[in-house]
């Protein structure tokens, strides 16, 4: 078990401290820590599983340092988050899924993957992933397209031109044709 004083805490544990001041810092912290405990009290009024990592992703938290689990259950343990996620529970936020994102089928899919790994299923695992990288675009996709053209549309020239090209022989071989006796 990882301990929470063994982490990194100077910068909140997010890595950021390097790259804003610490005023914006903790604002930022504190958009994030708001938006971690809507999702995540959304989440698992859903019943989604993994309502907490999906909720770290949603609002931006992560640390390449340690496993979204890991970074999921110290954004759970902090006192002020916990705070925030009672206020979301007490506000009756509308639980419901209106909307439906690229963002939102890429998280779920990431949720299935690390599902499927930890019950150590390749096949759903990969499948996800294939999936994914479909959905940012990254696999190739075959499409074929079909145009059709009636006469009516064209002028006579332009009809007379496709004519002439169709009426040309295509893909013909020049050969000599001879009589071959066994």
């Amino acid at each position: 078990m990882i301990m929470w004083d063994d982490m990194d805490m100077e910068d909140g544990g997010f890595g950021l401290g390097s790259l804003i001041g610490d005023g914006a810092e903790i604002a930022m912290r504190e958009d994030r820590d708001l938006v971690f405990a809507r999702e995540y009290v959304r989440l698992r009024a859903l019943k989604s599983k993994n309502p907490a990592e999906l909720a770290c992703v949603r609002a931006g938290i992560t640390n390449p340092e340690y496993h979204i689990k890991v970074v999921a259950e110290r954004q759970l343990a902090r006192p002020e988050v916990q705070r925030l996620v009672t206020e979301a529970e007490s506000s009756g936020l509308l639980i419901e899924r209106t909307e439906y994102t690229r963002d939102l089928f890429l998280d779920e899919l990431q949720a299935v993957h690390e599902r499927a790994l930890d019950a150590r299923n390749f096949t759903s695992a990969i499948s996800a992933v294939k999936t994914q990288a479909q959905l940012l675009g990254f696999m190739d996709q075959t499409v074929n397209i079909n145009h059709t053209v009636t006469a009516k549309d064209l002028d006579l020239a332009t009809l007379r031109a496709m004519v002439a090209d169709r009426a040309k022989p295509v893909n013909v071989i020049d050969a000599i044709a001879m009589d071959v006796e066994n």
